[in-house]
């Protein structure tokens, strides 16, 4: 190959095609633009930008995260006219100064010639590895070698590079001032907190552009994919709507509005074709979910407030869901269309339950049939139904309150929320005291028919909520909540009493279960696992003493260390458990007819029963000590060694003993 012909060939490879355009320059006609996007002053900016040779400074375009800032940078530029680099988790100059060495040569053979020079010259200077750290260094300046001014470099995501700023910037500087290019740098500069990136931006930036999210483009884009399909289809008639919902909540972000579409078509696959062929409910379902799934991500809403939502309807309370339907004036975000449970299954835990939505839909003013619901759900949606139907479900619900028709516990609490509310406002003629008192009466009669479920048998049984039952809030107002809680203290009374009624009539089962120490064991005391039934009742003071000694001197013998154990642990918890606290009395006089056994019995089987007699009942309150406690106590010995060093000595913290309750004491 002659000469002239291998200098040509390294010239076009080391400089491409733009080279040879200088070295013989021809009339092309002008290469058409293919750059897109709507118009914006972005766009504009990075026209003007990209035209420029050698500008001596770089454009920072900044934006909140989800905006659609990188989508709008490669829109306004062509595919050919830039080369795309992100700083995410770049570490170092030389791992930045690769990328974009790979970017301006992907081919191999450049990079294997560039790697061959720069080995080649380190060779030349007595050996590869004879100049040590400054190695990298040498390399790094044969990457910056190679670099050229033909493309624009966008550098994003720099908020997220692991790299020290100055260093970064430092780089970044180096291909604008030395290498005249034009680099264009992505950030959301509000997340980046470095003291140096704020104080020295402004003599690398020449120019700052804030990106706004592109709506209309980017509702196109996400409808895109879904063109011609079912879902396509049903949600066309939505777009204007969930443009002005998402316009209205002042987010920034796209990917919330293309998650909320993603929302809506997850709903829309689990929903009947009866419920979908109903505009009012679609239009009405489509809105609060649009609703609900911008201000949950947003972190406007909490899980706490997608629940009782009837109570902080607009102008009753002041909550982050009456701030939020002051945006939304259009939407009832009060609306039990979907009901409480179910929006925080679907923006709280991410569950689109086919059958409770369905379930949501059919008990809805939209497909509520009178006659087969239940006469509290009509007269709740008495806003939406004429006045004959509801008067009808009245009269309903006040047969059923005085004839004393069985209900369950969250139907009697909906039925005594609405005669609370009918009191309130002046439509039954009573006071709501008189309400209230009228409900306590009405909630004993119940309960001298047996009607009245006993409360749960779970530890937490206290903290359970009565704001709901069957996905609807109790319609209850700011102003009658003291009454409603009077009525639910009464009923939770009255449920502790059917309890205690209940543990009286397992009296026989409990006796039985000693036949087995093992199960007897399992079923009284708290061990995560198996079935733990009476661990957290009283429910072995409902058997005498006698009875109960009886029946554990007749059991297998192999169960009494079981059955001692169970009753140990069952009086040590009660120290902290408040509902075991008035076991205590019983097994002291367990304890004591066992005794009274034990000494009627010699040898092997009075040693037997002594073992088997539980230990911890005669004691004092155990008493916790905390390794912070015990951290402290080695402090001390310690400094008692130390003779050199006048250290102050930590005090001994108090004791975390509680005084002994007397047997008559009741632990509230």
């Amino acid at each position: 190959m002659t000469t002239w012909k291998r200098r040509f060939r390294r010239k076009l490879r080391k400089h491409g095609l733009a080279w040879w355009r200088r070295a013989f320059p021809l009339d092309f006609p002008p290469r058409k633009r293919k750059a897109g996007g709507p118009p914006s002053q972005l766009r504009d900016y990075l026209n003007y930008y990209r035209r420029l040779k050698s500008p001596g400074f770089a454009v920072m375009v900044t934006g909140e995260w989800g905006v659609g800032k990188t989508h709008q940078v490669k829109r306004a530029l062509d595919e050919d006219e830039f080369h795309y680099i992100s700083l995410y988790g770049l570490r170092t100059a030389d791992e930045l100064r690769s990328a974009v060495f790979a970017k301006m040569y992907p081919t191999r053979h450049r990079i294997k010639s560039f790697v061959g020079e720069a080995k080649q010259a380190l060779r030349d200077a007595s050996g590869l590895f004879s100049f040590g750290s400054l190695t990298p260094a040498l390399f790094g300046a044969f990457l910056e070698q190679g670099v050229t001014n033909e493309y624009v470099l966008v550098f994003d995501d720099l908020e997220r590079s692991l790299m020290p700023r100055k260093i970064l910037l430092g780089v970044i500087n180096h291909y604008v001032e030395h290498s005249g290019c034009r680099v264009i740098v992505i950030v959301h500069d509000g997340k980046v907190l470095d003291s140096y990136f704020k104080d020295s931006k402004e003599k690398l930036f020449g120019q700052t552009i804030q990106a706004t999210p592109q709506i209309d483009h980017a509702i196109r884009a996400f409808r895109k994919p879904v063109e011609g399909t079912k879902f396509g289809g049903f949600i066309d008639p939505f777009i204007d709507d969930i443009l002005n919902i998402f316009a209205s909540s002042g987010a920034q972000s796209l990917r919330i509005l293309k998650y909320a579409i993603e929302d809506i078509r997850r709903f829309y696959e689990v929903v009947d074709e009866k419920h979908r062929a109903s505009a009012d409910a679609m239009a009405e379902c489509v809105a609060m979910m649009t609703v609900f799934a911008i201000e949950t991500r947003n972190g406007t809403l909490e899980p706490g407030d997608l629940v009782d939502r009837m109570r902080s309807k607009r102008g009753e309370a002041q909550s982050a869901l009456a701030t939020a339907s002051e945006r939304y004036q259009l939407v009832d975000l009060a609306s039990q269309t979907l009901q409480d449970d179910l929006l925080v299954q679907m923006f709280v835990k991410g569950v689109f339950d086919p059958a409770a939505i369905r379930n949501s839909l059919e008990h809805s003013r939209h497909f509520l049939v009178p006659a087969d619901a239940p006469a509290w759900r009509t007269v709740m949606e008495f806003d939406n139904l004429d006045d004959q139907t509801v008067q009808t479900a009245v009269n309903e619900m006040s047969r059923q309150f005085e004839e004393l028709e069985p209900l369950g516990v969250g139907e009697i609490l909906h039925v005594l929320a609405l005669r609370l509310m009918m009191a309130e406002q002046g439509i039954s003629g009573m006071t709501p005291d008189a309400s209230v008192t009228e409900a306590n009466a009405y909630i004993d009669a119940m309960h001298a028919k047996g009607q009245i479920p006993p409360r749960t048998l779970s530890y937490d049984w206290r903290l359970e909520r009565y704001s709901s039952h069957d996905g609807t809030g109790f319609w209850v107002s700011d102003d009658m909540r003291p009454f409603f809680s009077q009525i639910v203290s009464h009923l939770r009374r009255v449920q502790e009493d059917a309890l205690d009624k209940w543990l009286i009539e397992q009296a026989p089962v409990i006796i039985e279960l000693l036949n087995d120490g093992k199960e007897f064991f399992e079923k009284f005391v708290q061990t995560y696992k198996g079935n733990n039934t009476f661990a957290h009742v009283a429910a072995l003071d409902k058997i005498s003493p006698e009875v109960f000694v009886a029946a554990f001197l007749n059991a297998p013998r192999s169960g009494w260390y079981w059955i001692g154990n169970a009753i140990d642990q069952r009086y040590k918890s009660s120290f902290q458990v408040t509902d075991l606290a008035r076991e205590r009395p019983w097994a002291k006089e367990v304890v004591r007819l066992l005794a009274e056994e034990s000494a009627k019995l010699e040898g092997l089987a009075k040693f037997r029963l002594l073992r088997a007699i539980p230990k911890a009942v005669d004691a004092e309150e155990p008493i916790v000590t905390t390794v912070a406690a015990l951290e402290l106590d080695n402090l001390e010995r310690d400094s008692e060694s130390v003779q050199e060093v006048d250290l102050p000595r930590p005090k001994r913290p108090r004791s975390s003993r509680k005084p002994r309750a007397s047997d008559d004491d009741t632990v509230t």
